[in-house]
């Protein structure tokens, strides 16, 4: 059946495909051999198609949270992730009795990556670029580790909020691990107990992100066994975060903040920076279904100056350190030099001296300097390459 379907999607160039509802072999299987002989067939078949006609890993899984799959579906992952799971309820459109449901998808999204980020990555699936929460939803999508993709009806984007996700040369800026929740989140319920603001974690290459999400409102009832509106919870919430949320020694490639005595924090919704001590906490308040990421970079103090830098990134990006490719300082404390993929603007926290002159790929090039913060214009090479930004000090 597989190998019939997929030859012939490749043929007219389909290079993936999405396996939906698999978890209902379980209902079919009593007279072909019992669960789990009918499961071992139909993943068997299912790897080896994958891995013929979609480059083995050309597939999403859907509604597969079922222990079958988790054992054998995930049998590929070792030769190259065939499989990605989306890990939620459904994305929800437009509904006549409110969104208050729009907080559900990314609740579930975070607490299952607890378990199934173990086995496979983490996709947090679709949304709508033009729907009422789109920001709110796109926000998660760009800090959960996971592929970014939408199901916009044909003509009508927001193509404002889909910049804030894509390159022009329509690659996107993954993080370097998955999305998980803070660990004071973990056993509070961010849906209806009228208090908990979600927050979600994770780490780019030299900067942690955090997300915080209130998406308090509407969820599943024990009382009803369904989903309902908790309107009484949608409130103005207020929570505490600092940078010790991040789980900084996660994943194949963790950051070292051994030593680091300040991080530098920059709210992308609010537009500012903060200066916060490891275990300090910081204060942020949120309107309901609204959110704010924050990149929090180890401030680092060059060498054998009082200059302490830390860098955050494109802030025209949702995840704004996702463009640092590369991070290096002069070993003289004269500079220090950034590579940069994407184009906007670009800062950089100076705690203590404004820099002399900032380069772009060799050419010096004209930059503010205000509240600490160094601000230039990254222009959009004309291939996909990164840019070099350059900062310099002092000469000699």
């Amino acid at each position: 059946m597989y190998e019939g379907l997929h030859s012939h999607l490749e043929a007219v160039g389909i290079d993936g495909v999405k396996v939906d509802v698999i978890h209902l072999l379980e209902t079919v299987c009593e007279n072909y051999g019992g669960r789990v002989e009918i499961a071992k067939a139909y993943y068997k078949a299912l790897t080896a198609s994958v891995k013929n006609h979609f480059n083995g890993n050309g597939v999403i899984a859907s509604m597969e949270h079922c222990n079958d799959f988790m054992f054998l579906g995930t049998e590929a992952i070792f030769l190259g992730r065939v499989v990605m799971c989306i890990t939620r309820d459904d994305f929800w459109c437009t509904d006549s009795s409110g969104d208050w449901l729009q907080g559900c998808h990314m609740v579930h999204c975070a607490y299952n990556s607890l378990w199934m980020g173990n086995l496979i990555q983490p996709d947090w699936d679709m949304f709508q670029s033009t729907h009422p929460c789109a920001a709110f939803h796109a926000a998660s999508r760009a800090i959960s580790g996971g592929p970014i993709y939408v199901s916009d009806t044909v003509g009508k984007h927001n193509f404002e909020l889909l910049k804030t996700l894509v390159l022009p040369d329509g690659s996107i800026l993954r993080c370097e691990y998955y999305a998980l929740p803070t660990r004071d989140c973990l056993f509070e319920g961010p849906l209806h107990d009228g208090k908990t603001i979600l927050k979600i974690w994770n780490l780019n290459k030299y900067t942690g992100v955090l997300g915080a999400f209130n998406c308090q409102g509407g969820g599943w009832s024990r009382e009803t066994r369904s989903n309902q509106c908790f309107s009484q919870c949608s409130h103005v919430l207020t929570s505490q975060t600092n940078p010790k949320d991040i789980e900084w020694k996660s994943g194949k490639n963790p950051i070292s903040i051994e030593g680091v005595q300040v991080f530098a924090l920059y709210y992308n919704q609010d537009k500012k920076l903060v200066l916060s001590k490891p275990s300090e906490n910081v204060e942020l308040s949120l309107e309901p279904f609204k959110f704010e990421l924050i990149t929090v970079s180890p401030v680092t103090g060059l060498a054998g100056t009082s200059i302490e830098f830390a860098p955050f990134g494109l802030v025209n990006m949702l995840n704004t350190g996702s463009v640092i490719q590369s991070l290096a300082f002069n070993d003289d404390g004269k500079s220090v030099q950034i590579e940069v993929k994407g184009t906007g603007e670009i800062l950089r926290v100076f705690v203590s001296g404004k820099p002399i002159a900032c380069k772009i790929d060799e050419e010096v090039v004209p930059f503010e300097y205000e509240g600490c913060v160094v601000v230039i214009q990254v222009p959009w090479p004309d291939s996909s390459k990164s840019s070099i930004v350059e900062y310099f000090f002092w000469r000699g």
